[in-house]
């Protein structure tokens, strides 16, 4: 008779290595709601790209509602949360890194310590940062903290950057009021460290009635992209995390820096008229 050897344990013999990861976005988390990384994930997914979230708070939904719970995760958690990546083995996978809302100066330093030691390990990694502290609507609504934080810790790390006209303000120093202005505040950043930089929203008045600019700078040139206004209630908040996601998915992809923007602004562009077309007080992103 033929003896038949027992069966392996399941799995026991089976070769595993780490799941692909091509972003870790580090940004907010609500559970009601699209902005930070529920806003993100998606256009990341439908990029055809694999994306980690972590989060930095964690709340009911964004501060514009009556009502807020959650707050942001320790320092303590959010130092375990990027410990974890690298234990996973994910920081030797991963793309790129986006940096998004942070919900206390602490975590600027525990990424200014994480960021580097990942850079030097990884060279072609791409580090893109968003540096949510505030727009024009709503002045500051982040740790004041943060704006030093931002300027001399998170602009040296980062490969590109996306500030809204308002911050951009604050990391210079300085109000900026024509568009000539913009783009030399944007340079006095990439003299940091950074490749290019996106302005958002960038020299309100001069934009023509009906329309944004965004100024797309890097050390020799400057692009000016104009993309409709439009009207949304005051509660919808997340076209910035959309449109990073959107420019980091495109370049991750293989485009060209002005044409992932133009293409990341038409994709905001058309989730604010399906929003106001079905008439949500949160983006639809995944409609």
């Amino acid at each position: 008779m033929t003896a038949i050897p027992a069966a392996p344990a399941p799995g026991a013999a089976l070769p595993a290595r780490t799941v692909q990861v091509d972003i870790v976005s580090i940004q907010s988390q609500v559970v009601y709601g699209y902005v930070g990384n529920n806003a993100a994930m998606p256009v990341f997914r439908k990029a055809g790209l694999r994306a980690i979230a972590v989060p930095t708070v964690i709340l009911s939904n964004t501060p514009h509602y009556p009502s807020l719970h959650g707050g942001a995760v320790s320092l303590e958690w959010f130092e375990g949360l990027l410990r974890g990546l690298d234990e996973r083995g994910v920081s030797r996978v991963a793309r790129a890194v986006v940096c998004g809302y942070l919900g206390q100066p602490g975590q600027a330093d525990l990424l200014a310590r994480w960021l580097p030691a990942l850079r030097a390990a990884r060279p072609d990694l791409r580090v893109h940062i968003d540096p949510v502290m505030g727009d024009r609507n709503d002045g500051l609504y982040v740790n004041e903290g943060l704006v030093a934080q931002y300027r001399n810790l998170l602009v040296p790390l980062a490969d590109g950057m996306t500030p809204n006209h308002f911050e951009l303000e604050l990391l210079v120093g300085r109000p900026l009021s024509s568009m000539d202005e913009v783009v030399a505040g944007a340079r006095e950043l990439i003299a940091q460290g950074p490749g290019w930089i996106v302005v958002t929203s960038a020299a309100p008045m001069a934009a023509a009635p009906g329309t944004l600019q965004l100024a797309v700078v890097t050390r020799d040139e400057a692009t000016v992209v104009t993309h409709p206004e439009i009207a949304i209630p005051p509660s919808v908040h997340g076209t910035g995390d959309v449109f990073m996601a959107g420019v980091t998915a495109r370049l991750l992809n293989g485009q060209a820096l002005v044409q992932a923007v133009r293409e990341a602004a038409a994709q905001v562009t058309v989730t604010l008229e399906r929003t106001r077309e079905l008439g949500w007080e949160e983006l639809a992103v995944e409609d």
